[in-house]
């Protein structure tokens, strides 16, 4: 009977630990923006267009919202969240507004894009979509990394 008590009390433990551990990495699914009503974390304008509006989750699940990529790089340069506590960076697909993330996706940089914060930078989750709009448009191809030079 001790020993059915020692295991039970060891394996409720092993429990309460691995729940957590879950609850500390948090859920890092895009959340859905507030278009129209919800403030930039940045610059404080109303996100207003589903092409540009951005997404940031920090490690301990805060998110934070953006009108325009560029209102989000300037608020981690900022150090307003230093970069090591950013768990996942979320931009929408410029063709389905799907929110996507930052690592893998295809860049273009266009004046004809006219983003809210003139960072006029379309999101592609796909590159054969970039390429249906940079032949359409114009426009230079970029990685996440150039983004933040």
């Amino acid at each position: 009977m001790r020993n059915y008590k020692l295991f039970a009390l060891f394996c409720s433990s092993i429990l309460l630990v691995l729940c957590s551990l879950q609850a500390c990495q948090g859920n890092n699914k895009p959340k859905p923006l507030k278009y129209g009503s919800e403030q930039c974390a940045h610059c404080k304008m109303t996100i207003t267009d589903a092409r540009f509006g951005t997404q940031l989750q920090t490690k301990k699940g805060r998110v934070f919202n953006f009108d325009d990529v560029q209102c989000m790089i300037a608020f981690v340069k900022g150090n307003s969240v230093k970069k090591e506590e950013i768990a996942v960076y979320y931009l929408p697909d410029y063709v389905s507004h799907k929110l996507v993330p930052a690592e893998g996706a295809y860049y273009l940089k266009s004046e004809a894009l006219k983003s809210p914060m003139r960072g006029n930078v379309a999101v592609f989750e796909k590159r054969v979509e970039l390429d249906k709009v940079k032949a359409e448009i114009g426009g230079t191809v970029m990685t996440w990394n150039d983004l933040w030079k």
